[in-house]
């Protein structure tokens, strides 16, 4: 059957673990022929990477959508991390970007010290002021202690203040110290260490070695409270000026950036000519695609690429490309896009003023055959905090447009139907379930047992990350464990220093995660490829179905009499009038057969074919378009 050879494809965000999509989805390609495709956040990266290479399937679209694995794996030195590269800051940005790489650093990757660079970052984040405030208590707190046992101890002391003062340093030794032994690795406790050392060196007396350690701890909090303090006005003034015009993210797309001496002091790789992310997702897509010009939807022919985006501004989300009409600024687009793409665009320009810059005019956005796919792709994947927002503006307001795992990071209702005519294939990241070591996990086509996916909690951060993640994930993870669904999505794992945030993987780990998602990809294609998992796939979607007929003809029988009856009495207002081609006269012009259609249905309450439905029963409701 020609179905036999469709599908459709949905992918989950996840930032760098991205990189598990491209040998999937060529894997996937080897028998189907991607009919639509979905995506949020990385995942309209892969999204519109695999619709491009649908279009240019004839001249080679999937090997050079398998080929980015080995740009990101091949280099050797700092093109050892060009995954990083991409993600480069604007210049007024440059200082807050320092402090997030130099935090990544670890001397098992990048071979880099995260204190030691974070101590650059954070010298080069405040100014010359801050920076004088900051050193004076750094003296006092390095000679704090020295200036005391050397010079302010007295020879003797009272025998109730030396009993008091040992008392309280051992105390403070158990009660604040030894539960912090694990919270810094052992290079910071031997810097912090120091100016204790040093002031116990000149101490004469035991009641002054308690003394200096309690100087010691008492100077300790003092500067940490300094270091937050400075540090966290300096933020809160940087973010009261600057938070719109940096369009709420450090990372904007696109630019000239270029690392200094104090960029590389702070951990930012050397710089290899690596584009910024966007410009590299738009020339990418051209060259998958083998398009001249910036690949548009109306390039892609049939193929239907819908990409999730968040209107922060409506608080909704919308699928892209739009349906409806808006509104963009040349300069506010040019932040986060790359000029040529910019230029592309062209449209109508409007009497209307930008509200961010007011000489700018506002123009159309174009319509879906004329919009770049790059866009979309850019729209969906704006992670909070870390890359820019897209502005866009209708009635004279400006939309800030943030990424498409806020509102769904898994999409997998794209593309559903009640009957479907072939799979929607799922592909989605989970972490490594307790004593679970399967790469992959392919979960059956049956309701015998939860299709949820489990992680053990333990910690408190462990405890957070649930929290965001269920308040983010919980329908798509419910949508994800009905049958029908389950047995078509696959579950790649990775471990904490793989995917998500780590933008410093090595070449090793980027290819381990690529080969997982190979795998996800065969064990797709080789269930579905044989025709009794195909049929058995449609059977439980039909037996899905059947279910929700019988709810519905349940409802239409017990509650026939009470729209007959309002049938019989409402009178249609004009404000529902443009309802009808032909404005009604006298209550609903189809009264009748509405009333004939009712008992229809009424009927599948107990004559319908419901003996073998499966063991859940979803809601059927009415949804608002996203």
């Amino acid at each position: 059957m020609e179905y036999d050879r469709y599908c459709d494809l949905t992918m989950r965000g996840g930032t760098t673990s991205g990189v598990v999509y491209p040998l999937a989805v060529a894997a996937l390609a080897r028998h189907y022929e991607f009919k639509q495709i979905g995506g949020a956040s990385a995942g309209a990266i892969a999204a519109g990477f695999t619709a491009a290479a649908e279009r240019g399937r004839a001249s080679g679209g999937f090997e050079k959508l398998a080929g980015l694995i080995d740009w990101f794996t091949s280099g050797s030195g700092a093109e050892r991390w060009r995954m990083a590269q991409l993600f480069q800051p604007a210049e007024k940005t440059r200082a807050l970007y320092r402090i997030v790489i130099a935090s990544m650093q670890k001397r098992e990757t990048t071979g880099r010290s995260a204190i030691s660079c974070l101590f650059f970052a954070l010298l080069g984040a405040v100014g010359l002021r801050a920076k004088s405030v900051l050193a004076l208590m750094a003296l006092l707190w390095l000679g704090g202690p020295v200036l005391f046992s050397a010079w302010l101890a007295p020879s003797a002391y009272p025998g109730w203040i030396t009993a008091l003062v040992v008392v309280l340093a051992l105390a403070c030794l158990v009660m604040v110290l030894w539960p912090l032994r694990a919270s810094l690795p052992w290079p910071a406790w031997v810097f912090a260490a120091v100016p204790l050392v040093l002031g116990l060196a000149f101490s004469r007396h035991y009641a002054t070695a308690a003394i200096v350690l309690l100087v010691w701890l008492v100077l300790s909090l003092a500067a940490v409270s300094a270091l937050i303090v400075t540090y966290g006005y300096a933020m809160q003034r940087f973010l009261k000026d600057n938070a719109r015009s940096i369009h709420f993210g450090l990372v904007p797309g696109t630019g000239d950036f270029r690392p200094s001496w104090l960029d590389r002091l702070a951990g930012v790789p050397k710089s290899t000519n690596v584009p910024p992310l966007a410009d590299w997702i738009a020339d990418r897509l051209d060259d998958i695609a083998g398009t001249s010009e910036a690949l548009t939807f109306g390039d892609l022919g049939d193929i239907n690429l819908v990409l999730m985006t968040t209107d922060l501004s409506e608080g909704r989300p919308y699928r892209l490309p739009f349906k409806d009409e808006w509104q963009y600024c040349d300069e506010c687009l040019g932040y986060v896009l790359p000029s040529r793409v910019v230029e592309q665009l062209n449209g109508r320009e409007t009497t209307s003023k930008c509200p961010l810059h007011k000489y700018m005019p506002l123009r159309e956005l174009p319509s879906r055959d004329q919009l770049p796919v790059v866009l979309a792709v850019r729209m969906s994947l704006s992670f909070p905090g870390l890359i820019a927002a897209v502005p866009l503006c209708r009635d004279g307001r400006v939309h800030w447009f943030s990424d498409g795992g806020i509102t769904s990071n898994f999409p997998i209702h794209f593309f559903d139907a009640l009957l479907p005519r072939w799979p929607t294939f799922g592909l989605t990241i989970q972490p490594y379930p307790n004593g679970d070591k399967t790469d992959v996990w392919l979960p059956e086509q049956d309701a015998s047992a939860s299709g949820t996916p489990y992680s053990s909690i333990g910690t408190v951060p462990r405890f957070l990350v649930s929290i965001l993640d269920t308040f983010l994930d919980w329908r798509d993870t419910m949508q994800s464990a009905l049958p029908g669904y389950r047995g078509r999505i696959a579950h790649v794992r990775q471990s904490d220093d793989e995917g998500g945030s780590n933008l410093f993987m090595p070449p090793a780990t980027i290819k381990r995660l690529a080969l997982r998602g190979q795998q996800a990809g065969d064990m797709l294609r080789e269930r579905f490829e044989q025709q009794r998992n195909t049929d058995r796939y449609r059977w439980i979607r039909l037996r899905m179905a059947l279910r929700e007929y019988q709810e519905l003809g349940t409802q239409a029988a017990d509650r026939d009499a009470l729209y007959e009856e309002l049938l019989e009495r409402f009178e249609i207002p004009a404000e529902l009038h443009d309802w009808f081609r032909t404005p009604p006269a006298d209550g609903d012009p189809f009264r009748d057969g509405i009333e004939v259609a009712l008992d229809h249905v009424g009927r599948l309450k107990d004559d319908g074919p419901f003996d073998g439905v499966p063991p859940v029963d979803p809601d059927l409701r009415l949804t608002p378009p996203e």
